[in-house]
This record gives structure tokens, sequence and C-alpha cells, in this order.
């Protein structure tokens, strides 16, 4: 090793560093917050934007008091296919599946550099999300070799086991509170062990994830994104020292074309696992266990027929799903016959596009024997920012169906209660209380 790599290695050089990226990072996140507060609450409609195309919806704001989050987006079919909203900073929102396609597969006129509403309220580039056509697939196959179909086979036996533990330790009871009892346990369990973190951060790390994926404040966005961010901080010096067996560590000690990724990519890929990896499962788990509580029939159906289980699985994504992300328009376009200008952003909600009644035929009836399900929905995203970890994610969702309904096949939501569901970046569901009967 040389001089300079033996200074460039050293560990009191390295937090030196370290902290002084924080400094920097901290001050900018602060600019950036102060501008989009100071913004006001409402944008004023740009000259481009046709008043018959401005309505006044806030994403963070749907009424899900009384039906769910899912009913409160496909009211959006009732306004224009493609409108523009002063709220969140001003974009546009597509509510098509043809559109949202579009949006998501053409990423050299619908940028993904900012995916984040309001823009410029996260103070790190979320990587691979974040990344260009070009410079993507390096580091998506950072992360993609810990959840290959061979690796989330492998374990699978694991996540059994850990399910069936989960279930047994509330079963005797006949009932349970499901999102805090199984479906924020069990992934994140999961999760945990593919970073190597230990369990007792979970509440914490679960508190700046639920901020960062569903606040409404523009502020407490900010500063969940720098919580997570000066925690990982301390890990990437322990992987860096001290390498071990897990994707946190693959991360770190990366390299590209023979480079070692900078701080700013280390930082913007391990907040963008962590995100990814705490809350999105968790939420579709909650989402799958209140549809089949309400529709024994299709419960019934699963029982009888396990074998329709991976179908069950997207006809439940199709009707819920999950990430409302944006995009940024790169250059002027036109999209459905709207004109769009360089630099608006669009926001592409893929809980649309498996219920709109132009591209599926009846959407909101339930049929696990639908052809070509798997293509119906866009749970997992579409084009090259498809999530990486889908296969890992169906893992623990079959092994979810599968246990649950072997040991508690007949449950229902708790009579005089009900299901919450609350909006943001990320459709979610934070409490569902589950009653059955015990023999």
């Amino acid at each position: 090793m040389s001089s300079v790599e033996k200074i460039k290695s050293n560990r009191y050089i390295q937090n030196i560093e370290s902290w002084r990226w924080m400094t920097s990072l901290v001050l900018k996140g602060a600019a950036q917050t102060l501008a989009t507060v100071g913004g006001g609450s409402k944008a004023s409609r740009p000259s481009h934007v046709p008043e018959n195309l401005a309505v006044d919806f806030n994403f963070t704001a749907i009424d899900c008091s009384e039906t769910d989050i899912h009913a409160g987006w496909r009211k959006l079919f009732d306004k224009p296919d493609i409108f523009w909203t002063p709220q969140n900073g001003g974009h546009w929102v597509v509510t098509r599946a043809e559109y949202i396609s579009t949006v998501m597969k053409t990423p050299d006129v619908f940028s993904s550099d900012e995916i984040i509403l309001p823009k410029g309220a996260k103070p790190i580039r979320l990587l691979p999300l974040e990344a260009k056509p070009s410079e993507h697939g390096p580091y998506r196959a950072i992360i993609a070799k810990r959840v290959t179909p061979k690796a989330v086979t492998e374990m699978r036996d694991g996540v059994r086991a850990l399910t069936i533990e989960m279930i047994e330790s509330f079963r005797a009871k006949g009932e349970c509170e499901f999102v805090e009892d199984f479906a924020k346990r069990l992934p994140i369990a999961v999760f945990l062990q593919l970073v190597d973190l230990p369990h007792d951060d979970r509440e914490k790390l679960l508190e700046w994830t639920e901020v960062a994926v569903r606040s409404k404040s523009s502020l407490q966005l900010m500063m969940a994104f720098l919580h997570v961010i000066n925690y990982l901080e301390y890990w990437i010096r322990e992987r860096r020292a001290k390498p071990g067996d897990d994707l946190i560590s693959d991360i770190v000690n990366a390299k590209i074309d023979g480079k070692p990724l900078s701080h700013d990519e280390i930082q913007g890929m391990l907040t963008t696992v962590l995100f990814g990896g705490l809350d999105t499962v968790a939420a579709i788990l909650g989402f799958m266990a209140k549809f089949l509580a309400e529709n024994p029939e299709h419960r019934q159906q699963l029982i009888a027929n396990p074998k329709l289980i991976p179908k069950a699985i997207d006809e439940i994504l199709r009707l819920h799903g999950i990430v409302n992300l944006s995009r940024s328009v790169a250059q002027d376009t036109e999209l459905g016959g709207v004109f769009l200008k360089k630099g608006d952003m669009i926001q592409v909600p893929n809980s649309m596009f498996g219920v709109d009644d132009r591209a599926t035929d009846e959407p909101l009836k339930v049929d696990f024997t639908r052809p070509n399900i798997a293509a119906s929905h866009a749970a997992f995203g579409l084009g090259i920012h498809r999530c990486v970890g889908s296969t890992l994610a169906r893992m623990e969702l079959t092994m979810f169906l599968e246990e649950w309904l072997t040991r508690i096949p007949d449950f229902a939501i708790a009579p005089g209660k009900k299901a919450t569901t609350v909006a943001g970046q990320v459709n979610g569901i934070v409490q569902l209380p589950l009653r059955w009967p015990v023999s």
C-alpha cells in the first residue's frame, strides 16, 4: 500500500472527511428547506398551464377517513387525465395507465433526477432511483446480487420459520394489531439481517421512514432524511474499517469501473435501500391482510387452492399500488395533448395504473385467475427503475399467505374498529385490528 493510500484509509482522516461532508449537507438541507417553505403553501399557476387543467389537489391530504387511501386516489379519474396542482410546489399529475407507462418508460424525456415532492425537499440524490439511464445499471447491480432469485430462494426457509414464529406468538390470543404485530416486524427483520443492522434500532428507523414517505411538512421531511443520513454515517465508517457479508458492506466498498463510490453515492444508495426495505413490503402486507379480512370468499378461495397464491398476490397488488413518486420534465414535450415545460414536476401514482378501466376490464372486480395478471399493475414500478427487491418482496408475501391462512384461516377486522390508511409519497396503512375465533 502506498503512502497516499495509507493516508486515505486512515480511520481518523475518514472521520474528519465524513463529518465535514455531513456539516455541508446539513447547511445545504437547511437552505433547501427555507427555500421550499418560503415559497408559500401554493404555487402560482404558470402561464403554460391552461386554467381548465388546474386542480387544487394535495396528495398528502387525501381523505381516507371513511373509505381508504386507494378509493381516494380513484376519485382522480373524475379529473382531467393530466392536470396541474398548485400544491407541494406545483406539479402535474397523470392518472391514466397509458400516460403513467409513457412517463416511467421514457427517462430521457421524464427524468428521474427528482422523484420527491416538493422539488428540493431532500438533501441527497437517491441512487439508483435518481440515476440517469446511462449510469443506472452499475448502481443497481451492487444491490441486485443480494436479491437474485437464487439468493432469495436460499433465504426462503429462514423467512418461513420467522413468519411462523411471529404468527404463533399471538395466534392463541385471537386478536392482534396486524401492522405493529406482524407487518412492521417480518419484512424489517428480514431487511435488518440483509444489511446487518441492530434489531434494537428498528423503532427509530421506522419512525424516520414514516416521516420521510408520508410527512405533510417539508421541514419534517428534510429532518427525517438528515436523521437517517447521520445514522448511516456511523455504519459507513464501521463497514469501511471492518467489512462484513452484508449489503451495507457491499455498497460502502463497491467500485464502478475500478473507482470507489464517492461519499455522496454511498449515502444516496444506503438511504434508498433503507427507506425501501423498511416501509414498502410492510405497507403491502397491511393492504393484503385488510383485503382478505374484508373478503372472506377470496380468502376461502386461497385456502382451498393455495396454487392460486402467486396470481392472488399480483391481483391484490393491482388494486393496492403503493408508490406515488415523481419525475422531472427534461425537455419541452407533449403528453396526451398537454404541453409540459422543461423543469416541470410530474407525479406518477402507480396506484392508478392497475385500476384504470381503459386498460383493465372490470378493474374493481377481483379475479385470481385474471389472464396476464402480472403485467396488469405497476406496483413494483415500470421501466429501468423497476424495484430491484421485487423477488424478495414476493417471497415474503408468499410466506405470509401460506403460513397465515394455514394457522388463522378465519379472521376479520375487529368489531367496532376499522383500518386506518394514510397518504404520502408511499400509500400506507398504520392500523389494522384483526380478530379470529380461538378453539
